[in-house]
């Protein structure tokens, strides 16, 4: 950050294809050349594991701390916490924000230890364990000067693990109301035409819940309601969920669209009859939820959530969608058949959704507003 008027310097990876140097939104973002193919990414899993550090990251952030004078550096998630806490010991007057985006070393088993390949596994199980992290994490947690968590369960989970932690704010992964500015195109269900449309959008992997969702169609006979799936994920994950699928003769009734530009967004949930998060119940989705439940609630239709913590206590507080158990497939597809063949509740609970996500404190301008005192806070110290 520089100065008082918070000017943003990013440093990320590059991806062939990604100029090296751009601003956007007048964010400077400075990306650096440290491999994103598997190899690569393996080699810096294990480098940081076992050192707690990224050196590209540091060469490149030392350079534009140095350059622009950057008074507060803020990480996301553990992994380059480490890089960050050696630069606030170089650079005395830094502060660093922990970013607490996930529940990570919790969530590496669900990540990595469903993949399959001898020597993926044989590094997942040596350096991508939650006991191997677990240290890390707490190095983390006593050096940075503020923590971000994105829920109140993990601030609590934080605080049973280390002691109170004042410097600990929950600034939710909201979604500003612009999200609806998006252009919207009505055509991307036209080939579903009278369908009540249940819609997943996200990543494809086993801690999705997708699975439950495949189940819960099956017990569904009738052929109006159809699941669609706006994502992707590996090949073993892609693989898998088609065999399911094929397995249980589902093949008219679930659809697979894979990836679509982000920009598209918005037009798969608000053609939608309802939206869809159906994650496991774990110690990672206890402890956060995904930022697209806020983009679920702002497209104005209803949600079906599982029962992971933090997604049930909000769709309960906001009376925005229906909660199953998680991995439950027979409640699910009964909550499913409550909203076909209630329309006013399905209405009712969409406009609630639309309505606590526009304003108030699942709106992105009240997160951001926490946000930024944070910053000032921590300019303060600094000064």
């Amino acid at each position: 950050m520089e100065n008082t008027e918070f000017g943003i310097s990013l440093v990320c990876l590059k991806r062939s294809s990604d100029e090296s140097f751009e601003t956007l939104s007048r964010v400077q973002i400075h990306r650096i050349r440290a491999g994103t193919s598997k190899i690569k990414l393996a080699f810096w899993d294990i480098l940081m594991s076992t050192f707690f550090i990224h050196l590209y990251f540091y060469f490149a952030a030392k350079k534009i701390i140095k350059k622009k004078d950057i008074k507060i550096l803020h990480v996301h998630d553990l992994p380059l916490m480490g890089t960050a806490l050696l630069l606030k010991r170089k650079y005395k007057h830094l502060r660093v924000v922990f970013d607490m985006h996930e529940n990570y070393p919790e969530a590496l088993p669900l990540w990595f230890g469903w993949k399959k390949g001898l020597i993926t596994q044989l590094k997942n199980r040596l350096f991508m364990t939650t006991n191997r992290w677990l240290p890390w994490e707490k190095k983390a947690v006593a050096g940075a000067d503020a923590i971000l968590t994105v829920v109140d369960e993990m601030k609590s989970t934080l605080e049973r693990k280390y002691g109170p932690l004042p410097k600990a704010v929950v600034v939710s992964n909201t979604e500003s109301i612009s999200f609806l500015n998006t252009p919207v195109d009505a055509s991307v269900y036209s080939s579903f035409p009278d369908k009540f449309i249940i819609t997943y959008t996200g990543g494809i992997g086993p801690h999705r819940g997708i699975d439950t969702v495949v189940d819960a169609m099956a017990l569904i006979s009738n052929p109006e309601i159809i699941f669609v799936v706006v994502g992707s994920g590996s090949k073993d994950a892609m693989t898998e969920l088609q065999q399911r699928i094929n397995k249980l003769q589902l093949q008219d009734r679930i659809f697979l669209l894979g990836h679509r530009p982000a920009s598209t967004v918005l037009s798969y949930m608000t053609g939608a009859s309802a939206n869809i998060i159906p994650h496991k119940k774990n110690a990672q989705n206890d402890n956060g939820v995904p930022h697209k439940l806020f983009q679920n609630m702002l497209a104005g239709r209803p949600l079906l959530v599982s029962s992971s913590a933090p997604l049930q206590r909000i769709v309960h507080e906001t009376k925005s969608g229906l909660v199953f158990e998680a991995e439950n497939p027979r409640e699910l597809a009964e909550a499913i058949m409550q909203l076909y063949h209630s329309p006013s509740l399905a209405s009712e609970l969409a406009q609630n959704g639309r309505t606590a996500a526009s304003s108030g404190k699942y709106a992105w301008e009240t997160s951001a507003k926490t946000l930024r005192s944070v910053y000032d806070h921590l300019s303060k110290r600094g000064e």
